[in-house]
């Protein structure tokens, strides 16, 4: 398996996220509507699609959890929004605490994110992968200040222990 890009293009999927279903949140097997997503990302040029929740607020990725940067403060989104709660991402949040970066579970609108400083994508396979562009506009930084600390310790982190 090839490694991810250094940075990712992604756009937002037309269909979101029930934060309140009997799904939000957990891991199953129906991965039906992250497939129709990523097809959907895959036919405009990007590589991975972003769902808004039922408020119209960032919820996650179709295998990734998002996050980004706005006015110095690392930004995602928490559970009430409906995503699942990986095990990259609570790593990452253990290190930007490890590495003095405030950081926040607060809800942001998904349109914020064209206008974020910063953002990026967590996951097992990703790691911290850097998002270029949101809907082919791009981000000030990619990857940013932030996302460069986040994966160079997350890399770090995983060497001393595939496992943590």
């Amino acid at each position: 398996i090839d490694p991810p890009a250094p940075a990712a293009e992604v756009v937002v999927a037309p269909s979101t996220i029930n934060e309140n279903g009997a799904l939000a949140g957990l891991k199953t097997i129906s991965y039906a509507a992250n497939v129709r997503a990523l097809a959907y990302a895959r036919e405009r040029g990007a590589s991975e699609a972003l769902f808004a929740n039922t408020q119209g607020n960032v919820c996650e990725a179709t295998g990734s959890n998002v996050f980004c940067v706005i006015d110095d403060e690392l930004v995602t989104p928490p559970s009430a929004a409906g995503c699942l709660l990986g095990v990259t991402r609570a790593l990452v949040l253990r290190l930007a605490e490890e590495l003095g970066v405030d950081a926040v579970e607060a809800d942001r609108p998904v349109d914020a994110l064209a206008g974020a400083d910063e953002a990026f994508l967590s996951s097992t396979t990703r790691e911290v992968q850097a998002i270029a562009h949101v809907d082919g506009t791009p981000l000030s930084h990619a990857p940013g200040p932030v996302t460069a600390r986040l994966a160079d310790a997350f890399v770090a982190l995983v060497a001393l222990d595939p496992d943590p």
